[in-house]
């Protein structure tokens, strides 16, 4: 996908009596950041530069408040699409309604209003007149629409990166009183992990709300049941950029990877998302050491990665413009990762999160879950994907969820059990022998309700521990359970070992 942009541009606008007013950039018609699809290209307008991917137009000339800006080099026969990630106005070319090729009615209906400039020549033998048509861009339920259109027309929008594809967050090891737990007015969203004899815990806060500007990531751990909180945290230096959805991993070497997101907007998502990661090499030390943080791709990770029987390294990060579960493999470790498919949603709701995670079942093919209990298998590693169905005979509310193989070769499933779908309550284990066809044990975590997101880990000893929130703005605790295999077939806590509800975190006002 091409780089994102953003720029501001001076737009003349000139009435019939031929009279140019001069609007501020800083007003109405700031150009917006957007984005042409995975396999479009972008372009910066100048006269001589191809226009059309399916023609040999060139740009003749422009008017100076085109010239320099990006624009999609689309079809001038077939759909095209582009989708902005910042707020602002997005100008549209293209000919007046009855001319050959118009696409007036399409703009306009998607709330393109047409800007008072007189009609010009876009390209050598070019035979309609045309005009510019505005949209101002602006948040609808988190998410910024997309422009379509059916062919002839030519858009332009904004052109430089954004802070959180190209500027990556702050790691700051013991951060002190600044990101004490009394500071924060809300937390949630867990992760967990454990390397040697240390427990690993991982969520987010930071702003008033989730999400919200000023949004950070908190990593914290335990070594003999008292959690260090924060141990370090992750803030971005750009306050328009939030840091949210902390994971903790743990790779096939020992080495723990915290993967985290960053995204750009103070009132809604821009949409690209970008999980980022560092590696710590040396994760029992009292001062552990990591990697440099890096982009590792498009999307929102909310889950773990896992390792399939070729190797192959396998991240969820869902892509948001698209609405697709998308996956990325590593064949190197998690050195470079590269698309690979995934799952595509229905339109609605255009405001969720989907969370997927996958596990290698045991004739090779790879299970999706999702929130809601929706399903897709890949028989080609990830490649190709069924189309989203409902599992039947689990019902599940609207959030995430945990999927994984066990040490035994069992499935481990945890999830909200709601009758009615609905109700963050009932954190429930299920255990499956025959790789999911049934789920004939249950283990019942926590009955209250705002009890969400579970994350689970295994010991090399086969103790499990499942960590959640509940109530991320009420009673702002952080979660953890421990229980085993055993624990799950008798239905009830029974283990020596096994722990409910223990508090990992809470903000105490």
């Amino acid at each position: 996908m091409s780089a994102v942009l953003l720029a501001t541009v001076l737009l003349m606008i000139c009435p019939a009596s031929g009279k140019c007013e001069e609007w501020s950039a800083d007003t109405t018609l700031a150009l917006a950041t957007a984005l042409p699809m995975r396999t479009d290209e972008s372009g910066q307008a100048r006269v001589g530069a191809r226009i059309f991917s399916d023609q040999r137009h060139v740009f003749a000339s422009l008017p100076p408040f085109l010239a320099d800006a990006h624009y999609l080099i689309g079809s001038m026969a077939h759909g095209n699409r582009i989708v902005p990630v910042t707020v602002g106005n997005v100008l549209v070319v293209t000919p007046l309604a009855g001319q050959k090729g118009s696409q007036e009615h399409l703009l306009r209906e998607q709330g393109f209003k047409q800007v008072d400039y007189p009609s010009f020549t876009l390209f050598e033998g070019q035979d309609v007149e045309i005009g510019i048509f505005k949209k101002n861009v602006m948040y609808h339920r988190f998410r910024l629409g997309d422009v379509r259109y059916e062919g002839w027309g030519v858009p332009f929008f904004a052109g430089n990166t954004l802070p959180s594809v190209t500027v990556p967050a702050e790691v700051i090891w013991a951060p002190g009183k600044k990101y004490a737990k009394d500071t924060r007015l809300w937390q949630g969203c867990p992760s967990i992990e454990h390397t040697g004899k240390r427990l690993w815990g991982a969520w987010f806060s930071g702003g008033k709300r989730e999400p919200d500007t000023g949004n950070y990531g908190i990593v914290s751990y335990s070594d003999d049941g008292d959690w260090i909180d924060p141990a370090m945290v992750i803030v971005h230096p750009d306050s328009n950029v939030r840091v949210m959805d902390t994971q903790l991993w743990k790779d096939p070497k020992g080495r723990l990877w915290v993967f985290w997101v960053q995204n750009t907007g103070s009132k809604g998502f821009d949409g690209l998302w970008g999980t980022w990661a560092i590696r710590i090499d040396n994760p029992e030390t009292a001062h552990p050491s990591w990697t440099p943080p890096r982009r590792l791709c498009d999307g929102l990770t909310r889950n773990k990665p896992i390792v399939l029987s070729t190797g192959e390294w396998l991240l969820p990060s869902y892509d948001w413009i698209n609405r697709q579960s998308a996956l990325y493999g590593s064949h190197d470790e998690g050195q470079s990762w590269e698309f690979k498919g995934g799952a595509v949603n229905a339109p609605e709701p255009v405001n969720n999160f989907y969370e997927h995670m996958c596990v290698e079942l045991a004739n090779g093919d790879i299970w999706m879950l999702q929130r809601s209990i929706q399903e897709s298998i890949s028989i080609d590693n990830g490649q190709d994907w069924t189309l989203l169905d409902t599992v039947s005979g689990l019902n599940a509310a609207n959030s995430r969820l945990y999927i994984g193989r066990l040490r035994s070769g069992n499935l481990l499933l945890v999830y909200n059990e709601d009758r009615d779908r609905k109700a963050r309550k009932n954190l429930t284990a299920l255990l499956s022998k025959d790789e999911g066809k049934t789920w004939p044990y249950q283990l019942l975590l926590d009955e209250r309700n705002e009890v969400s997101y579970p994350d689970v880990i295994e010991t090399e000893d086969g103790l499990i521990y499942v960590c959640y929130d509940r109530s991320r703005t009420g009673e702002k605790e952080i979660l953890m359970a421990a229980f085993t295999e055993e624990d799950i077939i008798n239905g009830q806590f029974v283990s020596v070992r096994s722990v409910q509800k223990k508090v990992i975190s809470k903000v105490e006002h």
